[in-house]
């Protein structure tokens, strides 16, 4: 599955120049429907704009969304903070840089979990996160999964230098788990997978707390301002993607797929290892609370960790300030 890497977060504060966001929509159709943009990436759950699109929940809704398709998160959130865009998807730890450096934008909507889909795998011989100390785990410096790993230490009273990292891509270091070069890897599916079908003991997984890891959609807050219903519509479509695809999942999954790159059976796999929140799951997320429940919570402590790593200057912005909680609370009344 597709991941996306903190570290591209420290290239994209250095190439953007952020501005105000949002100035592409509003205007509308011969329909009278609310013109916006939305930019995304190959990501599954991201896949529901375009169901929502193919179905007509968006004219239904009163908007008219064109959809733009970007190679890299780099280049669509580039473009989302320039102003090209109304809206764009996100991995939740991608919007803490550009925030921080004044990107103004909201975050409307959680769009997925994690649900085991990755994990810290280890040797037989390794029965719990303890059991680490002084071996050599293999995982990407930067990555989500490092700040995994290191979120799993610190919960175990340990930290970094009580174990060996070595740094390698995610394949790689699936790989040199397989082949017995490391005692255990913190990786990301197909090859967390692999690695426990090759024997390794899963020590910890996403799907013990799906709100490590999740992803979320931002809008510009001009559009949330001046165009408010917008926002709402596109919000209240991707959910009625989400039940269609529920109701038919071989037409949906099918379609998906092929916007995906992939085969309807390989999408349905990959949406095993996710979470979709209801709307009343969203708005808890988005309540606040000191627990990783809450959305800003999580995020803070991706905050801290990209900090401590030089990716942030500093560490003083809250993240819960992001969110926009307006819509999804009124829509799940």
């Amino acid at each position: 599955m597709k991941k996306k890497i903190l570290s591209t977060l420290l290239a994209l504060t250095m190439a953007v120049s952020l501005c105000a966001c949002g100035s592409s929509g509003g205007s509308k159709n011969s329909e009278g429907n609310t013109k916006v943009t939305l930019g995304t990436t190959s990501w599954p759950t991201n896949m529901f704009f375009y169901l929502a699109e193919e179905k007509g929940f968006f004219e239904k809704n009163g908007v008219d969304v064109k959809i733009q398709d970007f190679t890299s998160t780099t280049e669509s959130t580039n473009a989302f903070i320039g102003g090209q865009l109304d809206f764009c998807t996100f991995a939740s730890s991608e919007t803490i840089a550009p925030y921080s450096q004044g990107g103004d934008f909201s975050i409307v909507l959680e769009t997925d979990k994690s649900n085991g889909c990755e994990g810290l795998v280890a040797t037989s011989d390794i029965k719990s996160v303890k059991d680490l100390k002084g071996k050599t785990v293999a995982t990407q410096l930067y990555s989500v999964d490092h700040m995994f790993l290191l979120t799993l230490l610190d919960e175990n009273g340990m930290s970094e230098d009580d174990i060996n990292i070595v740094d390698m891509s995610i394949q790689e270091s699936g790989s040199a788990f397989v082949a017995g070069q490391c005692d255990a890897a913190c990786i990301w599916d197909p090859y967390f997978s692999q690695a426990k079908a090759a024997g390794g003991t899963e020590l910890f997984s996403s799907a013990d707390d799906p709100d490590l890891i999740t992803d979320v959609l931002g809008a510009s807050k001009s559009l949330c301002k001046d165009h408010p219903e917008a926002v709402k519509g596109v919000i209240k479509s991707f959910f009625e993607a989400v039940d269609y695809w529920k109701e038919n999942p071989d037409e949906a999954n099918e379609f998906m797929g092929e916007k995906l790159g992939v085969t309807a059976d390989e999408f349905a796999a990959q949406m095993d290892g996710l979470l979709i929140p209801t709307e009343d799951e969203v708005v808890k997320a988005f309540t606040k609370a000191d627990d990783y429940s809450y959305w800003g919570y999580t995020q803070n402590t991706v905050r801290d960790f990209m900090h401590k790593l030089g990716v942030l200057e500093s560490n003083d912005v809250d993240c819960g300030d992001m969110i926009d909680a307006s819509f999804i609370n009124d829509i799940a009344k």
